[in-house]
């Protein structure tokens, strides 16, 4: 089965409302926002010219993704610089590496959960597009989310701490 990357563009925006939405998306991503078509339009606009606008007015490189599984839309991924955007605890990245990005994934499509997806999708996408240009990439899932904890640690990612009141973990997993 292929797995495709498509830079996001708007015709993608109604999938991404659709899986913003659906409960198991909705239980680890952006829990307390009720996406709307003109939300998701507010939040990832940019993305499609591939930056995000800081508060500062300052553009800041991301690249987002819809992925393919053999022609199928399935999920969504972006990729950015761990250190331009703080997390959300306001926690220091100090200690790890300087090229260091970050992604956030999400599999829109219930039909491939749970059926090692997860770790092909991210395997696939750190070769072409994070090992080329990074050192190291960062993660920081829920904790709680054992499922995609699994995911990431059969891509050699290794949790170094947990944050937020033990409720989120970093991950980071270095090119080999």
């Amino acid at each position: 089965m292929a797995i495709i990357f498509q830079p996001l563009q708007e015709p993608h925006f109604p999938l991404l409302l659709k899986w913003l939405e659906t409960p198991h998306v909705k239980a680890c991503w952006d829990q307390d926002v009720e996406w709307t078509p003109e939300r998701v339009r507010e939040k990832f606009g940019s993305y499609v010219q591939e930056y995000k606008l800081e508060k500062d007015a300052v553009k800041k490189p991301v690249q987002a993704y819809v992925f393919y599984i053999d022609s199928q839309p399935a999920g969504y991924i972006q990729l950015y610089k761990a250190r331009d955007f703080s997390r959300d605890d306001n926690t220091s990245l100090s200690g790890l590496p300087d090229s260091l990005s970050a992604l956030n994934v999400l599999i829109g499509e219930e039909e491939y959960l749970g059926k090692g997806w997860g770790s092909h999708i991210l395997t696939q996408f750190l070769h072409e597009y994070v090992d080329p240009h990074y050192d190291a990439c960062f993660v920081d899932p829920d904790a709680a989310n054992i499922k995609v904890m699994r995911a990431y640690e059969k891509t050699v990612f290794k949790k170094i701490r947990t944050v937020k009141n033990e409720t989120v973990s970093w991950m980071v997993r270095e090119k080999k």
